[in-house]
């Protein structure tokens, strides 16, 4: 789904909803996740390196649902394994064993070349390679001319975008001086990142973990547009990436919302806006990681849409909204406008990013969201942020 689905789509798609019905709602909601999330394809990335430079770390670090600890991955070829867990949009080929002697570094070559060769010739988006990450240890103060190589090779023979990761980077200086030192060899790369992927303590040095953000914000942008939202999804290292992509969603659905009442909506008719509101909840779900349960839904259908049991309960809480938006105060001729409804989709939206983070980061889980006091702090969440639209204005 590369954009939320009108209400006639879903219309078309499920049949005659009756959006004023909490169950139908529900059960439209969570189909359409799991519809949305296979949608996503997968990003599809190689990282190498020699053995001990960290990679599995950087993995963990960089990806939800800990990949690398989920077991060696399947075989590809003597020198690849794939690792990827269902419900997780992405693929890494991991090497195996990279130490780069003549005959292991041209096996190697030989191997991914014909691996992204296989992949373009199939067809199949979903399963072409994106890019390379390779890892040098900062502290081995060597980049040999066989990684050398091997990298512009990567780069120019297979035409792949390539990231050069210096990992174990304790220390910041000297990993920067490191990083100036391979810079001399002007290798095709789009970046050399700085990583730690995990905090490093001894009895008189700490450094807290960093890296792994940027490194994965770069290579988003190294990214075709049909693997993106897979990345933002399979990714747990910036949060940033995650609110631009679900920021971005946002616009999209206030765009459609406006026109949705751009012919003025009675309030007997808002739920109207109920399946586009639903769809843009679906798509920024996504964006997080997270399930969309039944009882995920269901908080949404009662929290956000204002639905409850069988019947639309959310006019009270669509009202008391409209008097936070200005210029509005009481629905003038008991419709809701064009303006109106994007502002409250607007809300809707931003106030559902908050959640998402809470429940990203593990403040919330879904069963807080049964708790009433919970809902009355959507409720909150909601008109603050229609008190933030009333303040731009």
């Amino acid at each position: 789904m590369d954009k939320p689905m009108t209400t006639d789509e879903l219309r078309e798609k499920y049949g005659a909803i009756d959006y004023n019905n909490a169950e139908e709602l529900i059960r439209m909601m969570v189909k359409e996740f799991q519809d949305d999330f296979n949608g996503l394809g997968h990003a599809n990335i190689i990282i190498a390196g020699k053995t001990g430079v960290g990679k599995s770390t950087l993995i963990n670090a960089a990806f939800r649902e800990r990949l690398a600890a989920t077991g060696m991955g399947e075989p590809v070829t003597k020198s690849l394994k794939c690792i990827e867990k269902k419900g997780v949009p992405i693929r890494i080929y991991d090497t195996v064993g990279l130490e780069l002697d003549e005959a292991r570094k041209k096996q190697s070559i030989d191997e991914i070349r014909d691996l992204v060769e296989e992949k373009l010739q199939a067809g199949q988006p979903d399963e072409f390679i994106h890019c390379l990450w390779y890892c040098i240890q900062s502290d081995s103060d060597r980049f040999e001319a066989a990684e050398q190589e091997f990298v512009r090779t990567m780069a120019t023979e297979c035409e792949l975008p390539v990231f050069l990761v210096i990992t174990k980077a304790y220390l910041k200086k000297h990993a920067r001086d490191f990083r100036a030192e391979i810079q001399k060899f002007n290798l095709p790369v789009k970046k050399i990142c700085l990583v730690l992927a995990e905090a490093y303590a001894d009895d008189d040095f700490r450094m807290a973990p960093y890296g792994v953000d940027d490194l994965v914000q770069v290579t988003l942008e190294a990214l075709p547009d049909s693997a993106r939202r897979a990345w933002a999804n399979a990714q747990r290292a910036s949060l940033v990436l995650k609110r631009v992509a679900a920021e971005a969603i946002i616009k999209q659905t206030v765009t459609m919302a406006f026109g949705a009442g751009y012919n003025p909506l009675p309030m007997s008719d808002a739920a109207i806006l109920a399946p586009i509101q639903a769809s843009m909840f679906i798509r920024i779900t996504n964006v997080y990681g997270i399930t969309l349960t039944k009882s995920l839904a269901a908080s949404i259908a009662s929290s956000f849409l204002g639905i409850a049991g069988a019947t639309v309960v959310g006019r009270t809480l669509v009202a008391n909204l409209l008097k936070m938006i200005p210029g509005v105060g009481t629905v003038v001729g008991g419709t809701i406008s064009g303006g109106t409804a994007a502002a409250l989709t607007w809300a809707m939206g931003r106030a559902y990013i908050v959640l998402m983070e809470k429940l990203f980061n593990g403040e919330l889980t879904v069963e807080d969201l049964e708790n009433e006091s919970t809902r009355e702090k959507i409720t909150r969440l909601l008109k603050d942020e229609l008190a933030k639209h009333r303040g731009e204005k």
